[in-house]
């Protein structure tokens, strides 16, 4: 092996250790998050040299630090869950602080922490609890988890995730100002439209580059650990949109083994008219008649969820299926106004040219059978109204008026 070759070889390894390197800063600022704060004593004098702990409840992993000369600590890169931590200190009582939530992106300042003098095999217990304002950096962001991705409604049922991003100061729904795709609702942050929103899953990009808004729609909470949305004062790590950031962080494994089987069911028969089906009339019902109810449908979502340990404290697993069946029909209609069937033969037989006519028949609105196209009467008193034109000459006119047709729509989503 010639010096050339050795020296490219070596060049290769380094690269590619350096590629796994910044893969892991890169990943880390999105997909992960910190904890700091700052060690004193009694009389608010730094601590130096504090061991710092933090274990990861879910997962027994710990993560260690000390603090500095200035009392100060920061833990980072820390997997998004709950952590306990424990404080310790020659000549003072070790102090355990516990659940301790970490999300993505986000620092949780645990502010100034007082040890108090004595032995260190004393251990003082406390609970953490969010502080009221965020003072170690300037980002704003909202996180759901837990037990509020399993009860919040709305996103149960596989609606889409962004559902939750309306209940964010700031954020309002779009409506029609979105212009981009939705995963469940279109929303708009810092009154800009909704596709100026970036969309991540596990900090990695997840936009659709042709319309805006999420590439891939995540739906089932039983997949999801964390739904992190980030509003303003975006930190450096984000720059590609202005309005907001979600961040979908999936569900890892832990050391207990855990799992769930879901179902739901919307039905036809549970649901009422929409303002436009209460104004649209049965195709070819003389005299015009509006529905009685809406159109049959019946909607079932269910699959199931399961992550633990391989190896505790060391290799965990999670995973998911679920499933959308939607059979039923869907009624379309247009007020847009074209001759009816009958229209059509009076045109013939009002010897029109054949060439227009011909266009009409096989590519008009009935000219498709599926559905079973029909004159769309207008709903005035419940009468069957439809207008004519006069294009023929000593007669009443040709009956013109909009279509009608009710389709079939199944489908079947699978999504892991």
């Amino acid at each position: 092996m010639t010096i050339r070759t050795q020296l490219r070889g070596f060049a290769i390894l380094a690269a590619f250790v350096l590629l796994l390197f910044s893969a892991n800063i890169a990943s880390g600022q999105v997909l992960k998050g910190s904890i700091s704060g700052t060690v004193l004593d009694a009389h608010d004098a730094a601590v130096a040299g504090a061991d710092i702990k933090a274990k990861d409840t879910g997962t027994g992993v710990v993560f260690t630090t000390t603090s500095g000369t200035d009392g100060s600590f920061r833990l980072n890169l820390l997997p998004v869950g709950t952590y306990d931590i424990q404080i310790a200190a020659k000549g003072f009582k070790t102090l355990d602080q516990k659940g301790v939530a970490v999300s993505a992106g986000q620092d949780f300042g645990l502010g100034n922490v007082h040890l108090a003098v004595g032995e260190a095999s004393t251990v003082v217990e406390v609970t953490a609890e969010a502080p009221l304002i965020e003072n170690t950096q300037a980002q704003v962001s909202n996180t759901f988890s837990g037990v509020t991705l399993q009860t919040f409604a709305g996103i149960e049922e596989n609606e889409g995730l962004d559902r939750l991003a309306l209940f964010v100061p700031g954020v309002t729904s779009s409506r029609s100002n979105n212009f981009s795709n939705t995963n469940g609702t279109s929303f708009a942050s810092n009154g800009l439209r909704g596709r100026n929103n970036d969309q991540e899953i596990d900090g990695q990009n997840n936009n659709d580059n042709s319309v805006g808004g999420p590439g891939l729609f995540v739906g089932d909470p039983n997949f999801v650990g964390q739904y992190v949305i980030v509003t303003n004062n975006f930190g450096p790590e984000y720059g590609r949109n202005s309005g907001s950031v979600v961040n979908i962080i999936m569900k890892g494994g832990t050391n207990t083994w855990h799992g769930a089987v879901y179902g739901t069911e919307n039905n036809s028969f549970l649901n009422a008219l929409t303002n436009t089906q209460k104004n649209t009339p049965k195709p070819g019902v003389i005299p015009a008649t509006p529905f009685s109810g809406p159109p049959r449908s019946n909607d079932e979502f269910g699959g199931g969820a399961i992550n633990g340990p391989l190896v505790k404290n060391k290799v965990f697993i999670a995973g998911g299926f679920n499933q959308e069946m939607f059979s039923g029909t869907s009624v379309y209609t247009t007020t847009s106004t074209t001759p009816t069937p009958a229209g059509l033969a009076h045109l013939a037989s009002c010897g029109v040219a054949a060439n227009p006519l011909s266009i009409l028949d096989n590519f008009g609105p009935y000219a498709f059978g599926f559905g079973n196209p029909q004159p769309r009467p207008t709903l005035a008193g419940g009468a069957f109204a439809l207008t004519n034109i006069g294009t023929c000459t000593g007669d009443n006119g040709v009956q013109i008026g909009g279509v009608t047709r009710i389709v079939n729509t199944p489908s079947h989503a699978y999504n892991w």
